[in-house]
Parts: structure tokens; sequence; C-alpha cells
């Protein structure tokens, strides 16, 4: 369910962004209309607001489990080197 969820939120925000690039640009000067781009920047401006809502927070890409299990792999292997560097740096006597 993720997945597509993700994929329909995906295929919209190229199809808003593809559609504020063409309201993104003023219409040529030989044309005259009153208040020109108005009404496609308000809905465009909608539009954006609506996106933005859906994109879910980057603190919530991850789960609490999910995070404990990436530290219990990533602190031993960061102190190893940490330790490695500390020793090299002892022993040629050079800080």
């Amino acid at each position: 369910m993720a997945r597509s969820g993700s994929m329909v939120m995906s295929i919209a925000l190229l199809l808003g962004c593809a559609w504020l690039s063409q309201t993104a640009f003023l219409a040529a000067p030989g044309q005259t209309t009153s208040l020109r781009g108005a009404a496609p920047a308000a809905s465009a401006t909608a539009l954006a607001g609506f996106m933005l809502a859906e994109v879910p927070d980057a603190a919530q890409a991850f789960s609490e489990k999910e995070q404990y299990q990436f530290g219990l792999v990533f602190i031993p292997f960061f102190l190893v080197f940490y330790v490695a560097a500390l020793v090299r740096m002892f022993t040629l006597g050079k800080l």
C-alpha cells in the first residue's frame, strides 16, 4: 500500500511540476489581457501547498527500531576506525 501511494504521489508531483512550468511564464508582449497570470498563480500556489503537505517529514522516514539497528552496526564500525587512528597518532608521535 505504501509503495502504490508513493508511486501515485511521485506521478502527481511530476504532473504538478509540468503544469507549474507552463504557468510560470507570462504571455507574449503582443497579447493584451487584464490581470495576466492572476488565476493560474492562485491555483498553482494551492497545488504547490497541497503537494508539500502530502510529503512525509524526514524524521518519519525511519522507525525507531530501524534507527537502533543502524546504530548497532555504525557505532562499532566507527569505534574501530577511531581507535585505530588514535593508536596510529600515538605510535607516530605526531599529534
